[in-house]
C-alpha cells in the first residue's frame, strides 16, 4: 500500500542547479522538476537559498524580484518550476532548496552551487635569502574560495614551501594568499611559475617570469677591492680603476 502511495504522490524528481558558476555569469536557470496531481489544490512552490526564502510562486501569479520567473512556468505549473538568476555573485554560493506543497502533500529537494572568483592579480617576487639562496614568493589577490598555489622552477614543482593568508587589504577587503619557497641561487636565468587553482572547480592558471640573477660574484670581488681604495698598493688602485670604468 505504501508503494502505491509513493508512485502516485506529488513529489520532486530532480533539481537542476549548476554545480560551479563563475562570478559575474548570467543569466542562469535553476529548475525544479516535479509532479503534482491535478486534482490537488493549493499548489505553492518556494525556493530557498541557505534556508532563506528567495522566491514563492502560487499559480498563476508571476512575481518579479530577486529572480525572474519565465512565462513557460505558466504552461507547466504541475510539472516544473524554473527561476532565472540575472547575475550570479559570490554571495550566491551555497544550498538551494525547492519545495512544493498542496493542501494534501509536501516535498522538497536540496543541492549546492559554488560560485567562484578568479584572482584579480598574481605576482611572483624574488628576494635574496642569504649569499647562496633566494626567497621565492607567489601572491594571489582576490580569488574566492581560497585558491591553491604551486611554485615551479624550470617546470619542476617545489616541494618545500610555506603558505600564509594575508589579512584583507583595502576598503574592499580583498583576500590575499601567498606561498614562499627557498631555493639555491644558481646564478643562471630561471623560469619561475606560480600556478593558481580554485578548489572544486576547473579553474587553473599560471603566472610566469624569467628571473635573471645579478652577478653576485663580481659584486663580491668589487667590494673586496673597494676596501683597499686607500691603501698604498698601486696594483690594487689600477685594478679598481679598471673595474670602475668597466662598471
Amino acid at each position: 500500500m505504501k508503494l502505491f502511495s509513493d508512485i502516485y504522490a506529488s513529489k520532486i524528481y530532480s533539481l537542476d542547479v549548476p554545480q560551479v558558476v563563475r562570478n559575474g555569469t548570467g543569466p542562469i536557470d535553476l529548475s525544479c522538476i516535479y509532479n503534482v496531481k491535478e486534482e490537488e489544490n493549493g499548489l505553492v512552490i518556494k525556493w530557498y537559498h541557505n534556508m532563506d526564502q528567495i522566491y514563492q510562486w502560487i499559480p498563476p501569479r508571476v512575481i518579479n524580484g530577486f529572480a525572474e520567473y519565465p512565462e513557460q512556468n505558466l504552461m507547466h505549473s504541475y510539472s516544473r518550476s524554473i527561476i532565472q538568476l540575472r547575475m550570479v555573485t559570490i554571495e550566491m554560493s551555497g544550498e538551494y532548496t525547492c519545495t512544493i506543497s498542496t493542501f494534501q502533500e509536501e516535498d522538497w529537494m536540496t543541492t549546492e552551487m559554488l560560485v567562484y572568483m578568479p584572482e584579480i592579480t598574481a605576482t611572483i617576487h624574488v628576494n635574496s635569502f642569504n649569499e647562496s639562496h633566494l626567497n621565492l614568493t607567489c601572491v594571489a589577490n582576490g580569488a574566492q574560495p581560497r585558491p591553491m598555489l604551486k611554485i615551479y622552477i624550470e617546470g619542476i614543482e617545489v616541494d618545500n614551501y610555506y603558505d600564509a593568508t594575508v589579512k584583507p587589504i583595502g576598503h574592499e577587503k580583498i583576500n590575499s594568499v601567498k606561498r614562499s619557497a627557498i631555493t639555491s641561487n644558481t646564478l643562471e636565468p630561471m623560469l619561475l611559475e606560480c600556478e593558481i587553482s580554485v578548489p572544486h572547480t576547473d579553474y587553473k592558471r599560471r603566472e610566469r617570469i624569467v628571473f635573471y640573477p645579478s652577478s653576485n660574484r663580481f659584486n663580491k670581488i668589487y667590494k673586496i677591492i673597494k676596501v683597499l681604495r686607500y691603501t698604498v698598493c698601486p696594483v690594487y688602485l689600477r685594478i679598481l680603476k679598471y673595474l670602475e670604468n668597466y662598471e
